[in-house]
């Protein structure tokens, strides 16, 4: 199971909406996915500022758990947008295997 499929586990036990279409959820959890991003951002600015690794680590996988949960509130597949994000990014070699 993916990550994403993990949080999806999550969302459904604590009766989170998740979406199965792409769509925008409502305003209020619009707002609350925007600002669960911005808070685990924040944190991660903090844990930078101090050097302390172990908070960016923990910064870093929440800033993930809060985005993959955004991703279910707006029914958008993140394990299929890596891949193709992922596809495109790898494109970008030349046949000698070094960036074009």
């Amino acid at each position: 199971m993916s990550n994403f499929e993990s949080v999806k586990v999550f969302m459904r036990t604590f009766g989170q909406e998740i979406k199965d279409k792409p769509s925008f959820p409502s305003a209020k959890i619009t707002q609350l996915r925007y600002s669960l991003i911005k808070e685990e951002l924040n944190e991660l600015k903090e844990a930078i500022d101090k050097n302390n690794l172990k908070e960016v680590a923990d910064a870093l996988t929440d800033i993930l758990y809060v985005t993959y949960g955004a991703g279910h509130a707006f029914g958008i597949n993140l394990d299929a947008c890596f891949t193709e994000v992922e596809s495109s990014n790898m494109s970008k070699l030349g046949k000698d295997g070094k960036p074009i």
